[in-house]
C-alpha cells in the first residue's frame, strides 16, 4: 500500500533529457500559424460540441401559466436555459385578477392532471369579477379627472381673491366659480363613495381567487417535479455525448504530447497547441454540467450572503488573490523544476564543456573543476580507466552505466 503512493523518481534519458527548448526555436511565421491553428481549433470543436448538445430533443417546457404557480425548486437549463414565459407576475391581490389565462397552451404534462379544469373555473370567476373592475376603472378615472378640475379652480380662485385685494381693474381670474367648485367637491365625495363600494364588491372574490390558486400551486408541484426530472435527463444525454465526443480527442493528443515531449522532439509544440484545444473543450463539458447542476445556485446563495459583511466580501477576493499566486506561482514552479533538474542540467552543460556545478570551461579540467572542484571524472567498473562521471558511456569500453 506504502509503495503505491509512494512518489516515484522521474527516468531522465541522458541522450535526451527533455526540456531543452533552446534547441527548437520556433520562428515568429510558426508561432503564428499556431496560434491561429489554436483559435481555429477551439472555433470549430466548440461549434461541434453546440452541434451535439441539439442531437437530443429536449421536453417540452410548460406553459406561461405554469411559472406563476412554481412553488419549489426548478431546473435551470445546462445547455440551452430555457426560459419562462413573462406573462405572469407573483401572485397579489392587486394582479391576480388580470392575469390572461387564455393564452395558456398546456402541454402534456398539464394536461394529464386537474390543471385545466382549474383554470375553467379561475376563468369563470375572472368573467364575474371584471364588470365591477371594469366599473372600477371608470370611477378612478373620473376621479382622478375630478380631483384635477377642483385643483385647477381652487387655484384660480385664490389668484383672483388677491387679484381683487390688490385692486385690479380687469383681473384675470373671476372669483364666481364657488358655485362649481362645490358641485365639482360634491361628485368627488360621490364618485369615492362609488370607488369605495366597487373596491370592495372586487375584494369580496379575492378569498376564492385565492382558493383556486392554492389548489393550482398543489397541482403543478408533482408537475414541476416531473419537468425538472426530464429536464436533467435530456441534460444528462448531452453530457454524456459531448464527453464521447471531447475525451477520445484530448486522450489521444495528450498522450502523443508526452511521447514527443519525453523525445524532446520539436513537433511536440504542434501538438500543445492541439492539447489546449482538447483541455478547453474538455473544461467546458465538465463545468457547464457542474454549474448547471448545483454550481451556479450554490454560488449565488454564497455570494448574496457574503455581501452582507464587507470584510468577507473583502476577504473573498483577498483569497482570490492568493489562489491565482498559488496555481499560477505552481505551474511555474513545476516548469522550473523540471527545467532545471540537477540531471537535466548536467547533461546540457557537458554538452557545451562546462562544469556541471560552476559552468566553468572544461578545457583545462581534469578529474576536478579547476573552479569548484567538482569531480568530473571516476573510474570505470568495466575497464578501470577514467570517464565521466555524468556522462552514460565510457569513450574507452563503450559500457553503458546502469
Amino acid at each position: 500500500m506504502l509503495k503505491f503512493w509512494k512518489k516515484k523518481e522521474e527516468e531522465i534519458s541522458r541522450e535526451n533529457p527533455g526540456f531543452e527548448e533552446s534547441e527548437h526555436q520556433t520562428p515568429k511565421a510558426g508561432v503564428i500559424l499556431l496560434i491561429v491553428m489554436f483559435i481555429a481549433g477551439l472555433f470549430f470543436g466548440w461549434r461541434a460540441l453546440d452541434d451535439v448538445g441539439r442531437i437530443p430533443s429536449p421536453p417540452q417546457a410548460l406553459s406561461a401559466c405554469a411559472y406563476r404557480y412554481q412553488t419549489g425548486y426548478f431546473a435551470r437549463g445546462i445547455v440551452f436555459a430555457p426560459t419562462p414565459p413573462a406573462l405572469y407576475d407573483e401572485y397579489n391581490k392587486y394582479s391576480y385578477s388580470y392575469s390572461d389565462d387564455d393564452q395558456c397552451v398546456f402541454v402534456a404534462l398539464e394536461q394529464d392532471t386537474p390543471i385545466p379544469g382549474l383554470f375553467k373555473e379561475r376563468k369563470a370567476l375572472k368573467n364575474q369579477v371584471r364588470p365591477h373592475q371594469d366599473e372600477l376603472s371608470r370611477v378612478n378615472s373620473s376621479l382622478k379627472e375630478v380631483r384635477y378640475q377642483i385643483e385647477r379652480i381652487t387655484r384660480e380662485y385664490s389668484i383672483g381673491l388677491q387679484e381683487k385685494e390688490a385692486g385690479v381693474v380687469r383681473p384675470v381670474f373671476p372669483i364666481d366659480s364657488a358655485a362649481s367648485l362645490t358641485a365639482l367637491r360634491a361628485q368627488d365625495q360621490q364618485l369615492l363613495s362609488q370607488k369605495t363600494a366597487l373596491a370592495a364588491r372586487v375584494a369580496s372574490f379575492d378569498g376564492e381567487f385565492k382558493a383556486i390558486d392554492d389548489r393550482l400551486r398543489e397541482a403543478y408541484k408533482p408537475v414541476f417535479r416531473s419537468y425538472n426530472r426530464q429536464l436533467r435527463w435530456y441534460e444528462f444525454k448531452i453530457f454524456l455525448l459531448q464527453m464521447l465526443f471531447v475525451l477520445p480527442f484530448f486522450w489521444i493528443v495528450f498522450v502523443w504530447y508526452l511521447k514527443l515531449h519525453k523525445k524532446s522532439s520539436p513537433y511536440a509544440l504542434i501538438v500543445t497547441a492541439m492539447v489546449g484545444v482538447a483541455a478547453v473543450l474538455f473544461l467546458r463539458t465538465i463545468l457547464f454540467w457542474f454549474w448547471g447542476l448545483f454550481l451556479q445556485s450554490l454560488l449565488e446563495i454564497l455570494w448574496e450572503w457574503i455581501q452582507r459583511y464587507r470584510v468577507l466580501q473583502s476577504m473573498v477576493f483577498y483569497g482570490g488573490m492568493i489562489l491565482s499566486f498559488a496555481v499560477f506561482g505552481s505551474a511555474v514552479y513545476y516548469l522550473q523544476k523540471k527545467i532545471f533538474d540537477p540531471r537535466r542540467v548536467a547533461i546540457r552543460r557537458f554538452r557545451q564543456k562546462q562544469c556541471p556545478k560552476c559552468q566553468a570551461s572544461l578545457d583545462l579540467a581534469g578529474e576536478f573543476c579547476p573552479n569548484c572542484g567538482y569531480r568530473l571524472k571516476k573510474k570505470c567498473a568495466s575497464c578501470g580507466n577514467s570517464r565521466f562521471s555524468d556522462l552514460p558511456i565510457c569513450p574507452h569500453c563503450g559500457a553503458k552505466e546502469s
